[in-house]
């Protein structure tokens, strides 16, 4: 079966790996909360990518669904108290955990777009991640039915289970120097890990 694979929850396979965060940040307890956050976030994804059923027989697809609805009014209230959680709030780690966490938020559009402006001026003074910022670009982009910039959202197509293709793309011509300004390798190599990716999630036992 095909199954339509979410950058961020890919992404956030690696999360896990991430260094751990030495320098002191200025809220350390949002910092673990968010790590929290993240965690139960990425379990059913988790589940589904090594094929793994949940032990209480749930759907893991509506528990991911319903995981994001809890966290939504979490992630609000973060704005509200401190603007947009950078590396030097809550250290890079916790950071990058917030921005997953916001990619998930597509049920509230509106919110997403609001961290997309908070986080513009973040990733100027390099205190937040330029490949997650124009992740979130697509990712509004994409919800609001207009092309993408990086082309980071993709679909399957072709025989078989597919290759990744971009959902769309403005201007295909100048992406990779757009991908390169941001920190982000050229979209084939990401579109060659986004197939394997997919391929590996589908696997047959």
């Amino acid at each position: 079966m095909k199954r339509l694979a979410v950058l961020a929850a890919l992404w956030g396979l690696n999360l896990g790996a991430a260094t751990a965060q030495t320098n002191p940040v200025l809220y350390p307890k949002l910092s673990k909360t968010l790590d929290s956050l993240a965690y139960v976030d990425q379990w059913p994804m988790q589940q589904i990518f090594k094929q793994q059923p949940d032990s209480a027989g749930r759907h893991l697809v509506e528990v991911e669904k319903e995981n994001y609805a809890r966290h939504q009014p979490v992630l609000e209230k973060i704005v509200r108290q401190v603007g947009y959680p950078g590396f030097r709030q809550v250290g890079e780690k916790s950071s990058n955990n917030f921005w997953l966490l916001v990619q998930h938020a597509d049920a509230h559009p509106a919110f997403q777009r609001q961290v997309l402006k908070l986080m513009l001026p973040e990733v100027k003074r390099k205190n937040a991640s330029a490949a997650n910022y124009a992740y979130l670009i697509d990712r509004v982009a994409l919800n609001a039915g207009q092309p993408l910039e990086y082309g980071t959202q993709v679909e399957y197509k072709g025989p078989g289970l597919g290759k990744a293709v971009p959902r769309s793309l403005r201007d295909p011509k100048n992406v990779d120097k757009r991908r390169a300004a941001m920190g982000m390798e050229p979209l084939q190599q990401y579109l060659d890990w986004m197939t394997s990716s997919h391929e590996q999630m589908n696997k047959p036992k």
